[in-house]
Parts: structure tokens; C-alpha cells; sequence
């Protein structure tokens, strides 16, 4: 029988994750596996400077006869735009790429064309086939699954690898980090990104064109050729600092006016609308509690505060959710009638569709992660 549990350390629960599970003390498996792994992944003190100083070193002797120093992934959030801050910092000469999927918050553009100016670095800019990545995306709506930024996810981490090969970039600096997303809520049925056969699957069954311009990468390339065949390294310096939320966007705006967007992952119209209602409304799932049991567990706020966030309004006003609501109607060229029709679907589980069976091995390989640590 279903009991309601909350961490007795962090936020997250049991409401939208059956998956979760709770010590004696009433800690929950998410917060006190990163409390495990942090001695040996994040270094926010005078060792973490060592580390990255000699990183950072290593990159430009090894670079040095090359065009750039490293690859950066840009959206205009604060973890990729503080990468591009620090690189600044260290003298890196990198090359930027963002994918324009027409779905940016305007204010995320802003920052992305003050961080590349200020910092004089070289952008690409690309961007998908309209009719197919919308088409893409109705493909999701009707499926009713959770992710609907899978797509969105999969391209970003395709042009890395791909412009990394291109150009012969040996290095890749990424915004991932400890401090701000350790915590992801894994849940039941999730399927990892980087499978482009679900995709492809799910576009099968309810796509209305053929996908003939978008590419993907495959789980294979993503954990097998990436870590074992490219010679493209990913450093996350963002686990070699002091990385405090607060403090970064005071520090980019200073540094160049950047502005912040309102929470994590709402530099995307999409991913905003994803996390502030579909996944809420449809699924009871408030990514606010991941993302503010990670600065619970890395000091920068307590519990208390993350309750008391967690009684504020998912959306800053009705008015923001009825413009979201209609600009991606208006993207997909449907009805506003009709994209409620698709939210108003009975949820399924992204492994209700095809998939790879790499899948099947992403327990085995956190377990893993735990043993090597």
C-alpha cells in the first residue's frame, strides 16, 4: 500500500517516484548516494584549483598548434554560460555551438550574444529542419510521454561529438557539475536521451513526415565509442570550483549583463513549459525538488528554504503559461484545442515504446560508478 515519504535530508519524495527508497533516518537513496560520491567528484576548495590549473594546462600544451583549445555546448543557462566565463578566465580559445531549435527563451539569446561577444568567442549556430524537429515534437505530445526534450537533448550532444571529429578538437568542456544537478530523479520507465531508436520509434508511430534531415546519436556512440573509440576528452570544470548559484549569475552579470531566466532549464521555452506544467499537471512531477535537493546537498540552501520554494507557483503568472502554451501550439502549427487534447492524454511511460536495450543497463552501471568510487 502507497505511504507518503519525504527525505528527512533533502526534498525529494516518494509522489512521483515509486523507485526512491528511505533509510532507518529517513534519507533517501538519491541525496545519500551524492553525499558518497562528492569526496571523489567534486572539489570545491584549494584542490579543485590544483586539479583544474593542471587541466587547463594540459589542454593548451596539447592544443597548441591547433585552432582552438576546446569545445563548448551553449544554451544560454548559467552552467554552459559560466563554462564560457571560466574559459574566458584561463585564456581558452574556444569554439561555441548552440542549436537554435526556434524553442529559446529570448532572454537566453540575449545572454549567449553578450557571453560570445564579451569573451570573443567563435559560435556555431545551427539549426534543425523546422518541419521536421516540430514534427518531432507533436510526435511526443501524442505519444504522451514525459520527455518531451528528448530530442532537443539528443541534437546538442550529437554536434558536440560531431564538431569535436570535424575539426580535430581533442577536448570538450561541459556544464555538467555536481553542485547544481546531482540529484535526478531516475523514476519508472525512463529512457536515457541518447537512444535514437526510441526516438525514431516514437516518430514512427505518430510522426506525419519522414525524417530525412535530423540526426541522432545512438547510446553506442554516446557510451561505447565515446569513452572508448573518440579522441574527443570532456572535462566538467564546474565539479573543480566553488560553484554557487547565487554567486555565478551575480559574477556573469557583472561580467557581461547576463540575466537570469527564472529557474533551471527555463532558458528553453520547451524545457520551461515541461517542468513548470506538463510534467506537474500530467505526471506529479516537480523537478524543483531534484534540482533543490542538489543545492541542499551542496550547503547552498537548506531544507527549510526548499520547502518553503516548493509553496510558491510553478509559473510566474497565468499569463506567462497561456503565452508558452500558445507560442508552441503556434511552432507545431496546431491549435491551441488540440495541444490540450495531447496534454489531456492518459500518461504513458517512455518505455512503453521501443527502445535500446543498453537501456536495461543503467542500474548496473550507477552501481558500478559506486563500486569504482
Amino acid at each position: 500500500m502507497y505511504k507518503y515519504q519525504r527525505c528527512t535530508r533533502c526534498v525529494m519524495d516518494n509522489k512521483s517516484d515509486r523507485t526512491i527508497t528511505f533509510d532507518n533516518k529517513g534519507y533517501c537513496n538519491y541525496c545519500s548516494d551524492v553525499i558518497k560520491r562528492m569526496p571523489t567528484s567534486y572539489f570545491p576548495n584549494e584542490e579543485g584549483k590544483k586539479l583544474l590549473d593542471a587541466t587547463i594546462k594540459q589542454i593548451k600544451s596539447e592544443c597548441r598548434e591547433d585552432k582552438f583549445d576546446c569545445l563548448v555546448g551553449v544554451s544560454g543557462g548559467i552552467d554552459s554560460s559560466y563554462i564560457l566565463y571560466l574559459g574566458y578566465q584561463y585564456n581558452l580559445r574556444m569554439l561555441a555551438v548552440h542549436i537554435d531549435d526556434g524553442l529559446d527563451n529570448p532572454v537566453a539569446v540575449e545572454n549567449i550574444k553578450k557571453l560570445i561577444n564579451k569573451t570573443n568567442t567563435h559560435l556555431i549556430t545551427l539549426k534543425p529542419d523546422h518541419e521536421e524537429y516540430a514534427d518531432l515534437l507533436k510526435a511526443l505530445f501524442k505519444a504522451s510521454v514525459p520527455n518531451l526534450a528528448i530530442v532537443q537533448d539528443n541534437l546538442i550532444v550529437k554536434a558536440i561529438d560531431q564538431y569535436g571529429k570535424d575539426n580535430n578538437i581533442k577536448y570538450s568542456l561541459d556544464g555538467n557539475n555536481i553542485a547544481h544537478e546531482s540529484i535526478l530523479e531516475h523514476g519508472d520507465g525512463n529512457v536515457n536521451f541518447c537512444d535514437k531508436k526510441h526516438i525514431l520509434a516514437i516518430h514512427k508511430k505518430f510522426g506525419e513526415m519522414p525524417i530525412k534531415k535530423t540526426e541522432f546519436i545512438t547510446l553506442s556512440d554516446r557510451y561505447l565509442k565515446r569513452s572508448f573509440l573518440s579522441s574527443l576528452k570532456h572535462i566538467r570544470p564546474l565539479n573543480y570550483i566553488s560553484y554557487n548559484l547565487e554567486e555565478s549569475i551575480k559574477k556573469l552579470n557583472e561580467f557581461c549583463g547576463f540575466e537570469y531566466y527564472g529557474g533551471k532549464h527555463y532558458e528553453s521555452i520547451l524545457t520551461r513549459f515541461l517542468q513548470c506544467y506538463y510534467l506537474p499537471e500530467k505526471y506529479g512531477a516537480d523537478k524543483r525538488k531534484s534540482h533543490y535537493s542538489s543545492l541542499i546537498v551542496s550547503g547552498q540552501m537548506t531544507r527549510d528554504e526548499a520547502l518553503r520554494k516548493l509553496e510558491e507557483p510553478l509559473y510566474l503568472s497565468q499569463d506567462l503559461l497561456d503565452s508558452d502554451k500558445k507560442f508552441l501550439a503556434d511552432y507545431m502549427g496546431v491549435s491551441l484545442e488540440q495541444l490540450d487534447a495531447w496534454i489531456n492524454l492518459p500518461p504513458k511511460k517512455q518505455s512503453d515504446y521501443p527502445h535500446s536495450l543498453l537501456n536495461e543497463m543503467s542500474p548496473i552501471a550507477r552501481k558500478f560508478r559506486k563500486i569504482i568510487e
